[in-house]
């Protein structure tokens, strides 16, 4: 029998809120990979399912990218079969390449039987990625912000959650291309903008462990990135407003979008995302709203 190693990586939200490029959150959408040991030349990627079959170039092959990186220094010969399936859209800031960044990783590093600590796992993982939010959350489960405290070196917080927090996501058709969200953001932005992110995320985060509504609305306000990039995303405005009028505290960009978060109390969840997908199918032919909840722990990589 040929050995096996399963792997299942959360998806998740970024720059939450006022969190550019720091503050993450793992939620209940999945990638999930089955490592089998094979006689030949070189690895194989089997895809089913929506996820990395549809990634451009070399994107698709991130998880594999990944793996060797990883075990490049834990020195273990071999090639494999990697069979994957994943319920995380594409381009819809959900962090489906970040799910197969760390899938990768972990794959590699249990089939070495390699003792890497997590903090060297994740400076790994930004590396391939660009920036620390998906891959922490993905990694470490929960709340998790970070800032980097020394070239190649990550720090990593993981802010209390009320469990009084509900979360929605909803999407449109149309996926928002990596490319398009960055050129949308400006070279600069008023120093009034930048000085008052910081200070909407101190309330963010005290909202987010008190699960206090007041607190999280005004501090998931953010200056930096929403407002540049929601002109790209049609019917993404009418859909954030569509999710506070059904109950929600907080409404936002999923990452870079094109997929929207909400927070708010769990009894209202099920009509929040319901709102949202439905603006968003009267924009763009077609809505998906789904209510999840948050993941915490690291992946467990099963030899089978």
């Amino acid at each position: 029998m040929l050995s096996s190693w399963i792997v299942r990586v959360p998806c998740s939200t970024s720059n939450l809120g006022p969190g550019f490029d720091c503050l993450g959150l793992a939620l209940g959408l999945w990638l999930g990979v089955r490592a089998t040991a094979i006689t030949g030349s070189r690895n194989e990627l089997v895809r089913s399912g929506e996820g990395l079959a549809d990634l451009p170039g070399l994107e698709r092959d991130l998880l594999v990218m990944a793996f060797e990186r990883a075990r490049a220094s834990h020195a273990f010969d071999g090639c494999f079969r990697f069979e994957v399936s994943s319920e995380i859209p594409i381009g819809r800031g959900l962090g489906s390449s970040g799910a197969a960044i760390v899938a990768g990783a972990l794959l590699a590093r249990a089939i070495a039987g390699a003792s890497v600590s997590d903090e060297a796992l994740l400076a790994a993982c930004v590396e391939l990625e660009g920036h620390p939010d998906n891959v922490a959350a993905a990694l470490r489960g929960g709340l998790t912000l970070c800032a980097r405290t020394a070239p190649g070196r990550w720090s990593v917080l993981a802010p209390e959650l009320s469990p009084a927090i509900g979360f929605a996501l909803a999407w449109p058709r149309n996926p928002l291309e990596t490319p398009r969200a960055r050129a949308a953001l400006p070279a600069s932005v008023p120093f009034h903008d930048a000085s008052e992110n910081p200070r909407r995320l101190a309330f963010l985060l005290e909202g987010l462990r008190r699960g206090d509504p007041e607190l999280l609305g005004f501090g998931g306000e953010e200056r930096l990135h929403v407002r540049y990039r929601l002109p790209l995303l049609p019917g993404a405005e009418r859909a954030l407003a569509a999710g506070r009028a059904a109950g929600a505290w907080l409404t936002t960009l999923s990452g870079a979008g094109s997929g929207l978060v909400a927070l708010g109390p769990h009894d209202a969840m099920e009509a929040v995302a319901e709102a949202m997908a439905g603006e968003l199918e009267s924009s763009t032919g077609l809505g998906i709203g789904r209510v999840l909840h948050p993941v915490f722990g690291e992946p467990v990589v099963l030899k089978q």
